[in-house]
């Protein structure tokens, strides 16, 4: 078993990371059931919001299992710096981020959808400088020449290149599909929510733009 002397060597546990986002979506479902929306169920602007959410979603779906495909069954393995992690060292909570933004529209509310992505945004950039200086530590120069030239979030596409051929982990894969099917079962749920607060089953406590 190897031994950690220091926080630096230290893998940042993931569990912390996990409990932070059930955190924050207890809180965003809660939100939902007693907030609505400033515009009206018929409004145009709201049709728009929800149909680009959607686009959100499955764009931050498809890029998810893009990366998962290339980091494989690899991370804290092997330093990987093709595909979607040539141009952010952090593909995997960017495109998150993205579906994390795409549900906030499709409930609707601009200002909800700011506050939780800022929220999400913290958590990831967080655990992705947590998880930097372990990688440094563990990678040594190749990290650092790695990060000096690929951003630690926001992505910078001038540095893409393909590479090989990723490992596929079929495990890898299957985690990232369940966690995209919780996303997209937040669509009908929308749905459920406007139809209930429509029939007068939920009360409207808040109004939010």
């Amino acid at each position: 078993m190897m031994a950690y002397t220091t926080s630096s060597d230290r893998p940042f546990k993931q569990k912390r990371r996990i409990w932070a986002f059930w955190v924050l979506t207890v809180a965003f479902v809660t939100f939902q059931l007693i907030a609505h929306p400033g515009f009206g169920p018929e409004s145009l602007f709201l049709t728009l919001l929800a149909q680009f959410g959607t686009l959100l979603i499955a764009f931050g779906i498809i890029g998810r299992i893009w990366a998962t495909i290339y980091i494989g069954g690899r991370k804290n393995s092997a330093l990987v710096t093709q595909g979607p992690y040539s141009i952010t060292r952090n593909p995997l909570y960017l495109f998150s981020l993205c579906t994390i933004s795409g549900v906030c529209l499709v409930f609707g509310s601009l200002l909800i959808t700011a506050i939780f992505t800022l929220l999400a945004y913290l958590v990831f950039r967080y655990t992705a400088k947590r998880e930097a200086v372990y990688l440094s530590h563990l990678f040594a120069e190749p990290y650092a020449e790695y990060a000096r030239r690929t951003p630690l979030f926001w992505p910078n596409f001038s540095n893409f290149e393909w590479g090989q051929a990723p490992v596929i982990s079929n495990r890898a894969l299957l985690v990232t599909s369940r966690d995209s099917l919780f996303t997209i079962a937040m669509i009908p749920f929308s749905e459920l929510v406007e139809y209930l607060r429509e029939s007068g089953f939920l009360a409207m406590a808040i109004i939010v733009p």
